[in-house]
């Protein structure tokens, strides 16, 4: 195990560590009320793949063992980060769908021509919706792909790439709560002869509850994603077409896959072109980011880290 992928998973336990805490704390402070019962299978999803890990890393199988902690670090980051989403835009901010389809305007986007466009070529509107909809699975798969093809750090450096996109572009969301261009730009889904309009106006329910209520019950099993500005399925399609770049067999699959994905978040979801550039340049700021950190090696941590979990590095 090369001292980068040791960092990688250091910084993976203590950024869960700290962004639970902090969560945790902000829930507390907020209107936004939890359901508990609604986090069981991801608690106990949680516990089978920590419990697989050591298993896996006692026995020997080492990459079975790296899967197992990648997938648990994947999926306790999207529900923190989830979580993050629905405390930023319960602040009922005012809403920036102006400024934002203004500054589509200023660089000579029209987006509702765009979305029309793309409505009359069938094939293209299924394979965008699909691509668009992969967003999950690729954060499942391509983590496990690049253990298989011998590329752990690349894993690891995704989940955190992709933890860090989804917090900051929580917290810049703050300030920029939108309703999006399927809204503002009266795009009747009855009109729609081949976009599925479903992503383009299905987070609207709990994006109006989660900023009018004044106590807000949040369950896992009605959440949607309900950020526009960064878009932070631009950003994860940058993240997994970069990750798997290193890879020959991955590189151009994943490619092809996440450029429909970035284009679909204009056409089949409520993103203006700007949140599309916000979130690929956040997506390219997290990956610098976390690969300078991979270099920095912490060996008094990484240390401490091998003995608190009763093995050497494998």
């Amino acid at each position: 195990m090369t001292g980068e992928l040791k960092t990688l998973r250091i910084v993976m336990v203590w950024a869960l560590v700290t962004s639970s805490v902090l969560v945790m704390i902000l829930l507390q402070a907020s209107k936004i009320v939890l359901d508990y019962a609604s986090m069981g299978r991801v608690g106990l999803t949680l516990a089978l793949l920590a419990g697989t890990a050591i298993v896996c890393r006692k026995r020997g199988f080492i990459k079975s063992s790296l899967i197992m902690e990648a997938l648990a670090g994947g999926i306790a980051f999207s529900v923190l980060v989830l979580i993050s989403t629905y405390l930023a835009i319960s602040l009922d901010a005012p809403l920036a769908d102006d400024s934002l389809a203004a500054m589509d305007r200023a660089m000579g986007f029209d987006g509702a021509a765009f979305i029309h466009l793309v409505d009359g070529v069938p094939w293209l509107s299924w394979a965008l919706m699909h691509a668009y909809a992969s967003f999950a699975m690729q954060l499942l798969v391509l983590p496990m792909l690049l253990i298989l093809f011998g590329k752990p750090s690349r894993a690891f450096a995704l989940v955190l790439a992709y933890a860090f996109v989804g917090f900051v572009s929580s917290l810049i969301s703050i300030w920029f709560p939108a309703l999006g261009t399927h809204v503002v730009y009266a795009i009747d889904p009855a009109s729609l002869k081949s976009i599925n309009p479903y992503f383009g106006h299905a987070f609207l329910a709990q994006f109006d509850a989660v900023r009018e209520q004044s106590e807000f019950f949040l369950s896992l099993n009605s959440a949607e994603g309900i950020l526009t500005f960064p878009s932070v399925h631009a950003a994860v399609a940058f993240l997994c077409a970069a990750s798997a770049f290193s890879v020959r067999w991955l590189r151009y699959p994943f490619l092809g896959l996440n450029l429909l994905m970035g284009t679909a978040t204009v056409t089949h979801s409520n993103h203006y072109l700007i949140d599309v550039f916000a979130g690929l340049g956040l997506a390219a700021v997290s990956l610098y980011a976390i690969s300078n950190l991979a270099r920095k090696p912490l060996a008094g941590q990484v240390r401490a880290f091998e003995l608190g979990s009763g093995h050497g590095a494998g």
